[in-house]
């Protein structure tokens, strides 16, 4: 049996909890949050959101944190030491809340020159954070993954993984695999959507170009323990019934998988 699992908002306006039953009926054993409270209908502190997970007898993939800002990491001064402060603040909540792993972006946009020496004296203190913590920190591909590979070849901690963001590495000259290739035997956690290969479309697996057989055939050889998608109805599917797209999305998933 396959471990599939689901990010919390999955583009359908609802209350938290209904969200994270119908995630539960239709199938999926893990899920994924955003570090973020929630306001609508009600307001819930994000420190309730793992605990209300957990009520509902579903297992957390991973939190993943706000990555607005995220460039000030590769910045110098007040900025700098302002970003690294809330990161490591969101990492205690999160630990202290009972998550085992969080997911974080490296950088924001593209053809951007940021300062490498700012970078690492960020990302380490942020993975020393961590190994006190007891908190895996999965870094996710974006663009400019040469920033990423940085990292990873610079910071050699078992608390320092990867995030694998498929829709991510189809799009706009990424490197459709070979980043995950290179850095799979440091593979947290995944992000699995499909895409047109121009925009980051968050289809269901098996509507656009990812390469499925060469995605999943890597997935297998790690220690990733769940399946997990981050994904939104098409405009096609938008009229569809919240369940009904939560139950297409886990049967396109099964597809590529293999059942």
């Amino acid at each position: 049996m396959h471990n599939t699992g689901i990010f919390h908002w999955y583009g359908y306006v609802q209350p938290f909890e209904e969200r994270i039953k119908q995630i539960k009926e239709s199938g999926y054993n893990y899920i994924m949050l955003w570090w973020e409270d929630e306001t609508y209908p009600n307001f819930i502190d994000r420190r309730n959101l793992i605990n209300i997970v957990k009520s509902y007898d579903i297992n957390l993939d991973n939190v993943h944190l706000p990555y607005n800002e995220i460039n000030f990491l590769w910045a110098e001064g007040i900025d700098r030491r302002n970003k690294v402060d809330e990161i490591k603040r969101w990492m205690h909540e999160c630990r202290d809340c009972g998550a085992e792993t969080v997911v974080l972006h490296v950088t924001s946009g593209n053809n951007i020159v940021l300062n490498k020496s700012s970078g690492y004296k960020s990302f380490n203190e942020i993975i020393s954070v961590a190994e006190d913590l007891n908190l895996r920190v999965a870094l996710e591909n974006t663009e400019m993954l040469h920033y990423l590979k940085f990292i990873f070849r610079e910071i050699k901690s078992d608390y320092a993984g990867f995030c694998y963001d498929t829709s991510h590495d189809f799009i706009n000259g990424q490197s459709c695999g070979d980043i995950l290739d290179e850095w799979k035997d440091r593979l947290f956690c995944v992000h699995l959507s499909d895409c047109d290969g121009i925009e980051d479309r968050h289809w269901i697996p098996g509507k656009g170009i990812v390469n499925w057989e060469k995605t999943i055939d890597m997935i297998r050889e790690t220690n990733c323990r769940s399946f997990s998608m981050e994904t939104f109805p098409s405009e096609a599917e938008k009229n569809l019934p919240p369940n009904e797209f939560l139950i297409k999305a886990r049967n396109s998933l099964l597809e590529v998988l293999g059942r």
